[in-house]
């Protein structure tokens, strides 16, 4: 399910929740509420200042995640671009590393941006990765002693390429605990329905719940938007990596 689809539920069981507390309040007796109406206002407050600090902090905390994968990934671009220039200084010798490093960052485009299947788990082929890096190097016979510092150069920024693209494919397997969206989610819900059993029941008040309601499911709707950093709309571009992929091998 989409975030938006996502999005449409919450609004709607929250604006629901505000009229099952309008319902509530014309099936309950009045002299109950009034006296259980300082209660409810503690817990509303109570509610509502949980309400916000948790929401606040899982849109900075996925808004950060969001961040971190966007300046992971343009700092693989000039490392990429190093790696590729000192296997071409090296010589003929290493234009399988070359087709290496371009095999894999094509696979990591497709991995993120979703453009066609690799067939494979992440995990095993960035494994697979790191053995064919290994046997390419070990293969290498350096006879001058600039190959063999391109060698030192060369062979951890190769390490570093796929254990940074390995980071971060960890970090969107699970950004946000599901259930902890619920428990917001379920705040959300007590609060409305708290509001429409002390509110009075009228068209200026439904109107309100829905905005309200609405306000609640844009925040839900940041959250799932910045856990999926390479699709919907604040989505990090491909059009570096697309740049990045036409440049190697030249």
């Amino acid at each position: 399910m989409n975030p938006f689809a996502r999005t449409l539920i919450v609004a709607a069981f929250t604006f629901a929740s505000g009229l099952l507390g309008f319902l509530l309040q014309w099936l309950l007796p009045v002299q109950d509420i009034a006296g259980a109406k300082g209660i409810i206002c503690s817990i509303i407050g109570f509610v509502a200042l949980l309400l916000a600090l948790v929401l606040g902090l899982l849109i900075w905390t996925t808004y950060g995640a969001f961040i971190a994968q966007n300046t992971e990934s343009q700092s693989l671009g000039p490392l990429i671009l190093k790696l590729d220039f000192a296997l071409e200084q090296y010589g003929p010798e290493a234009d399988r590393g070359r087709d290496l490093l371009r095999a894999a960052v094509v696979r990591a485009r497709d991995r993120f941006w979703g453009g066609r299947a690799i067939g494979v788990s992440p995990y095993a082929q960035l494994r697979t990765d790191l053995h064919d890096i290994m046997t390419f190097f070990a293969s290498l016979e350096p006879v001058t002693e600039q190959q063999k510092q391109l060698i030192t150069t060369a062979m951890p920024n190769f390490m570093q390429v796929v254990e940074t693209t390995l980071l971060m494919t960890r970090r969107l397997a699970n950004p946000v605990p599901k259930v902890l969206l619920f428990v917001v989610i379920g705040w959300a819900a007590l609060l409305f329905m708290s509001f429409g059993l002390l509110g009075t029941f009228n068209a200026l008040s439904v109107a309100v719940a829905a905005l309200g309601s609405a306000a609640v499911a844009s925040a839900i709707f940041m959250i799932l938007e910045f856990s999926q950093p390479y699709s919907g709309i604040f989505r990090i571009s491909p059009v570096g990596v697309d740049s990045l992929i036409s440049a190697l091998g030249r």
